[in-house]
């Protein structure tokens, strides 16, 4: 009757057998905690995207803007009268260009401050610091032509006197030019503005971009307007948790609709499906709802394209 033992050459097999096992342990969690990090099993952590695989914050620079202009609503836009709203807290000079060429305006926008207020498409008016005061536009009818265009039916440009320059930071705005459209029989698409660009004493020129905010329509207080806020009140909130107030701004599709905290689970903006390229704060976390309603200066309503070049 025989019997049945370890021996010392069955040994190196048995160590093989516990290493094999060990790694395939650590193959099995490491596999698990890959799966959680990507959203398929377990609920995940609020940072739960690795630093390396969140999309590049960009950091903006807030701009303090003197000047306000805005088309009136539910007021009718024709040559005849182009209803508008104009407030400024510094004194400024202001000019309206009808049938502007395109080209003719930015040269003239490219220039320096002392360039655009001696040219010779302007006819600038003189203006004292003022708050939001009704402005009406008129003009004979311009036959501008089917579309592609190359002039532009209005361009009201609002700059800073001279005299209150000596002290701007490069930064601080010295103009606002706002680029108007007005409907016609050869170009039907609706009246509005089409563009807005800012000039700063450093000579830089950029063009306002809107942001698409996401929320309810609710109260505005008095001191801030529908369009400074992005068109929405109070409930201003994550379109994926709805509980965090929203802070993320998403690129290139300009939708602010995210908190802090969903961001990292998305690569793709939950409104429009476009991958998110990058992002950049729409207000801290710590700062109260009615800086966010200060810090967005753009509407939602999204523009039409018009066919100029």
């Amino acid at each position: 009757m025989g019997t049945t033992g370890l021996t010392l050459a069955d040994l190196p097999n048995i160590f093989i057998m516990i290493g094999a096992l060990v790694a395939l342990f650590v193959m099995l969690v490491i596999l698990l905690r890959n799966m959680e990090v990507i959203g398929i099993v377990g609920e995940g952590r609020d940072d739960t995207w690795p630093r390396a695989m969140q999309p590049p914050r960009l950091l903006m620079q807030r701009v303090h803007i003197p000047f306000t202009f805005k088309l009136q609503e539910n007021k009718p836009i024709g040559y005849s009268s182009v209803s508008s709203s104009i407030s400024s807290t510094v004194r400024y000079w202001s000019a309206s260009w009808w049938g502007a060429p395109v080209r003719d305006l930015h040269q003239t926008l490219w220039g320096t401050l002392p360039e655009i207020l001696a040219s010779k498409h302007l006819d600038f008016t003189k203006n004292p610091p003022h708050d939001e005061q009704d402005v009406k536009l008129s003009s004979e009818p311009l036959q501008l032509g089917p579309p592609p265009r190359t002039r532009y039916p209005l361009v009201v440009i609002l700059a800073r006197d001279q005299r209150d320059t000596s002290e701007l930071r490069p930064d601080d705005t010295v103009a606002l030019i706002t680029v108007v459209h007005i409907r016609d029989d050869q170009c039907p698409l609706p009246s509005g503005i089409i563009a807005q660009y800012l000039k700063q004493a450093n000579g830089h020129l950029s063009c306002l971009k809107q942001l698409y905010v996401s929320g309810e329509v609710g109260d505005v207080s008095s001191d801030v307007s529908p369009e400074s806020c992005g068109g929405f009140g109070r409930e201003a909130l994550c379109c994926v948790c709805a509980s965090a107030p929203l802070s993320r701004a998403l690129l290139p599709c300009r939708h602010a609709c995210l908190c802090a905290r969903c961001l990292p689970k998305l690569d793709k903006c939950p409104i429009c499906r476009s991958p998110i390229s990058s992002y950049f704060c729409i207000r801290n976390e710590d700062e109260p709802l009615s800086d966010l309603k200060q810090n967005l200066t753009t509407n939602r309503r999204i523009l039409n394209l018009f066919h100029y070049h």
